[in-house]
């Protein structure tokens, strides 16, 4: 334990609320496999793979199942045992984790169906294999190191960029850590870092791998273009009755009214709480002492300098000083410049000016100071002189940060309360009634937050995860407590989901005229595109064919098959098709409003002598892959020499 942490910052009546347990589902619906897709792509689920980071291959570990109903480890790593209670816990933890992401639906059952108790165990097994790797080479990280990993991490300062004690100790609750888990956890993960960095610094990717991969996605092309737009094409006559019917059977799809869902929310705002958070003088006293560097502003001043390489010009100087020369002029006798350093601080500057700057009076030049760097003659233009804001000053601040910080400690309990209300059966509307707490009625949202006319919602929570969590809510249950942006949280319940549906023909016969004679529109452009390109492919100029189709022709500035190609117009198959012909060979490919024609103009190779800073750039990304390659054949390693035994049935047992 550090000394500086104590006492200790968790205590178990502090935790927040479990989220109450939902009936697991018989069988994962397809919208949960499209809920964990699109989650595996934010950072919250990347965090979850990033403790595989040291494993990205298999660690090929079979199931060791012993038979009978042995009560031994579940996970055996030489000699390192892990029981089913702490897979499990990790388990949880990492369930509770991506709770937000399925709005609060996935339940410890359907975990296990998406693979997550696997990645947990290949979690736990790879980090105890580098864990006893570095035991064996006797790598330790002292409480120093750990305080300062801790103390700098910003999951655990404030708004003004500092450590907060409050913070860090509400995190680890939300985490399901104990101080003593959490820095047991931060020390082996400087141990391991330390492991990382030993196997993979100094890997330098080889030449003959990388050169060809630059050459390949930095090389450039560019292209003569001829834009045909759809709407420099007739207009069609408004189709038939009986078309515009039969193109709207063939494309419902596109005719489709949102769905929509009807909701009741119970809000817990830092102001149901406000009667029951006091703030007594005492409190904002102690709060100013605790935060006197806050309230402090330092002693500023206008620093300009010359700095000098030997002492015979810093002799030059301090005479010419004496004589009251200016900076200036003294610069322009010396050969030499002025820096213009800004308004510092005292701590801004090396110790061996901060002394004497700071004694120097204002609109005064200082006589060559010598540092390590060489002679200084510093000018003080101007001084901005430091004060201590006193309490009464800032006491308002100070008192509103202390009862939103406090208002959030009991609006945790207060949650609570209304959890074990629910838990124990009462309804939303029953426990808003008990506890005095506002209920909102959404008579009909869609995912984008619009009504049935399409206009915004009004008065929806201020959550980035309230509609994801409504629409991921079955009708007729509640979904979790969701915290509201730091300032309260809100619950749902789904009361009725109104399926998409086919708008009328009657109410949207005109967009289906527009999108039939868009369609028509649009294949004229594409027929008038491919006798460009048949002109093109003769080798005449691009000018006089575009004339001759009374279109418009521009040159591309220089793309590569990944980037640039967005600013010319030119879609992903036709740079793909310049990229396969040689120079004079021509593509045609759609865009939003029509079709391009493009015909490649010109190859620009890649010269790596001029472009030494993308060069730079791609072999680190190489020398980085190739290091991760090597941390994984050390992984393989260690799973081969230390051992691992898995026994599900423990865990089994667990469920």
């Amino acid at each position: 334990m550090l000394r500086p942490l104590r006492p200790p910052l968790i205590m178990p009546a502090e935790r927040p609320p479990p989220w109450r347990i939902r009936p697991p589902f018989r069988n994962i619906p397809p919208a949960m496999l499209d809920i964990f897709r699109k989650a595996s792509k934010t950072w919250a689920v990347k965090i979850f793979f990033a403790l595989l980071a040291l494993s990205f291959v298999s660690w090929g570990v079979g199931d060791f199942v012993r038979g009978g109903a042995g009560r031994g480890p579940a996970i055996e790593v030489g000699k390192t045992a892990i029981s089913a209670g702490e897979v499990m816990a990790e388990f949880k933890r990492e369930v509770e984790r991506l709770q937000p992401l399925f709005g609060g639906k996935l339940t410890p059952e359907d975990a296990r169906k998406l693979g997550l108790l696997d990645r947990t165990i290949e979690s736990l097994v790879t980090r105890t294999l580098v864990d006893e790797a570095g035991r064996s080479l006797g790598l330790s990280a002292n409480d120093e190191q750990i305080l300062r990993q801790v103390t700098s991490n910003a999951a655990f300062r404030n708004e003004l960029g500092q450590f907060d004690r409050d913070l860090f100790r509400r995190t680890l609750a939300r985490a399901g850590y104990s101080e003593d888990g959490f820095l047991k956890v931060e020390r082996a993960n400087v141990i391991r870092q330390q492991m990382a960095e030993g196997l993979s610094s100094g890997v330098v990717a080889p030449s003959v791998l990388v050169d060809p991969l630059l050459h390949h996605r930095e090389e450039r092309r560019t292209a003569e273009l001829i834009q045909v737009n759809d709407d420099q094409m007739p207009m069609p006559p408004a189709p038939e009755a009986a078309i515009v019917e039969q193109y709207y059977k063939d494309n419902t799809a596109h005719f489709m009214a949102a769905e929509f869902r009807k909701l009741t929310v119970l809000l817990l705002r830092s102001a149901d709480v406000a009667d029951e958070v006091l703030v007594t003088p005492e409190m904002v006293a102690e709060a100013y002492q605790q935060r006197q560097d806050e309230f402090n502003t330092p002693e500023r001043r206008q620093v300009s300098q010359l700095v000098l390489d030997d002492k015979a010009a810093a002799d030059k100087a301090a005479a010419m000083v004496a004589r009251g020369m200016d900076l200036n002029a003294i610069a322009k006798a010396l050969d030499t410049q002025v820096l213009d350093i800004g308004v510092v601080e005292k701590g801004d500057l090396p110790e061996e000016l901060a002394e004497p700057v700071f004694a120097q009076a204002a609109n005064t030049i200082k006589p060559p100071i010598k540092t390590a760097l060489g002679w200084h003659v510093i000018r003080i233009a101007g001084v901005q002189a430091g004060r201590t804001r006193a309490l009464p000053e800032v006491k308002g601040q100070i008192e509103q940060d202390l009862r939103r910080e406090k208002s959030l400690d009991v609006l945790s309990q207060f949650a609570t309360k209304v959890e074990d209300a629910l838990g124990g059966g009462a309804t939303l509307e029953e426990a808003a009634k008990t506890f005095n707490l506002r209920t909102l009625a959404i008579a009909a949202v869609d995912a984008q937050g619009r009504g049935p006319n399409g206009k915004l919602v009004a008065d929806l929570p201020k959550s980035d995860q309230f509609l994801d969590v409504a629409f991921h809510t079955e009708q007729g249950t509640e979904s979790q407590l969701t915290e509201i942006d730091g300032n309260g949280y809100f619950l749902l319940r789904v009361d009725q989901v109104t399926q998409p549906q086919p708008k009328p023909l009657a109410e949207v016969r005109a967009e289906v005229v527009a999108a039939l004679q868009g369609e028509k529109r649009h294949a004229a452009a594409r027929e008038r595109a491919e006798k460009i390109a048949e002109q093109m492919k003769t080798g005449e100029p691009a000018t006089k064919i575009a004339q001759s189709f009374g279109a418009k022709t521009q040159v591309t500035e220089p793309f590569t098959r990944e980037g640039g190609a967005e600013a010319a117009g030119l879609a992903p198959t036709v740079v793909a098709e310049m990229f396969r012909v040689p120079v004079g060979g021509v593509g045609i490919g759609s865009t939003q409003n029509g079709h391009v024609v493009a015909r490649l103009a010109r190859v620009v190779p890649f010269d790596p002598t001029r472009s030494q800073t993308v060069a730079e750039a791609a072999r680190r990304k190489v020398s980085q892959a190739v290091s991760g390659d090597v941390v994984d054949q050390y992984v393989a390693a260690l799973n081969a020499a230390i051992g691992v035994k898995v026994d599900r049935s423990q865990l089994n047992r667990e469920e």
